[in-house]
């Protein structure tokens, strides 16, 4: 007799669903999380209500199992902080935004549940503008969001952070400036996550951004070398909203490492779960161990200078 090859859904979520359990507790109307905002760096200012929000996404909770993840966070608020004169707001009763169990189980109920309720947050505090540095975030605000709430574009602006540094960079209130004199020539390359490239609209260019970002670091006297797959035809880091993590993906993210290792020295990323689940590998295959992943925030952070305004001088008032 032939078995049946049908599994249980929950067979298949990675690390016994504790994550995805965490985001159906948060989706609970009487559910607000107050999580702790001891990562922001000291001296950086935030508020409650303002225009800029940071939406952190769930990087505060896989710190209890994975390090390495806090600077993504860090590095993309101070890049805020620098850029925008006003307090960046951010929140401690911040809840997911369900990505991983509206893409990994279906679940649209809890899904629509945590759009409603970040939805009543966002307009609480008054932003216009949210930018995340996580991609499925980003892929969650931009597409689906709209989808089930017709205004949600209207109301929202949203950017990833590597959009709104080549937005403010275009428009000249940022510069990319170079590695010091006493740094050795850098080799880099991309790995462009899946909901930052296939999953997006035809029409966006946060593809095409990038790109143009990186070959200004070459310019500057970095070497940035794209892998043989690379954006629309990048391979996926393995593991989508925190399912089947298992051999089959495990040698899809060893054949991506290999490609890295031979593009570059470091390896950028735009998604903390591509991080994470590509530096796990790392701890099981000593021949990719030297690559070293790092987010585009973090590789971004020490390479921004803000433009101050000229001052007028007392015939031009």
């Amino acid at each position: 007799m032939r078995q049946s090859t049908n599994k249980d859904v929950d067979d298949l979520i990675a690390h016994k669903g504790v994550y995805t359990s965490i985001t159906e507790i948060m989706s609970q109307p009487y559910i607000n999380p107050d999580r702790s905002l001891e990562w922001v760096p000291k001296g950086i200012k935030i508020a409650e209500k303002g225009n800029v929000l940071y939406y952190v996404g769930c990087i505060p909770y896989f710190n209890y199992e994975f390090d390495k993840i806090d600077p993504i966070a860090m590095s993309t608020l101070q890049i805020l902080s620098e850029v925008e004169k006003e307090p960046i707001v951010l929140f401690k009763e911040e809840i997911c935004c369900g990505h991983d169990v509206y893409w990994g189980q279906g679940k649209l109920e809890v899904f629509i549940n945590l759009a409603k309720k970040n939805i009543d947050m966002f307009e609480k505090t008054g932003i216009s503008t949210i930018v995340t540095a996580c991609a499925e975030c980003y892929r969650t605000f931009k597409v689906d969001y709209p989808k089930l709430f017709e205004d949600f574009s209207q109301k929202f602006e949203v950017k990833h952070i590597i959009e709104y540094i080549y937005d403010n960079w275009k428009e000249g209130k940022i510069e990319i400036v170079g590695k010091n004199e006493s740094e050795e020539e850098t080799s880099f390359t991309y790995h462009d996550p899946c909901r930052l490239s296939r999953f997006l609209p035809e029409d966006n260019k946060i593809t095409d951004k990038s790109r143009e970002i990186f070959k200004e670091f070459k310019k500057l006297g970095y070497i940035f070398t794209e892998m043989e797959h690379n954006k629309s035809n990048s391979l996926c880091c393995g593991v989508n909203s925190w399912m089947n993590c298992n051999e089959k993906s495990k040698a899809l993210r060893y054949k991506r490492m290999l490609e890295a290792k031979t593009a570059g020295e470091i390896m950028l990323t735009a998604c903390p779960k591509c991080k994470i689940h590509l530096s796990c590998l790392q701890d099981d295959y000593a021949d990719i161990s030297s690559v070293e992943i790092s987010d585009f925030s973090e590789f971004l952070v020490n390479h921004i200078k803000v433009i101050k305004p000229k001052k007028k001088s007392e015939g031009e008032k």
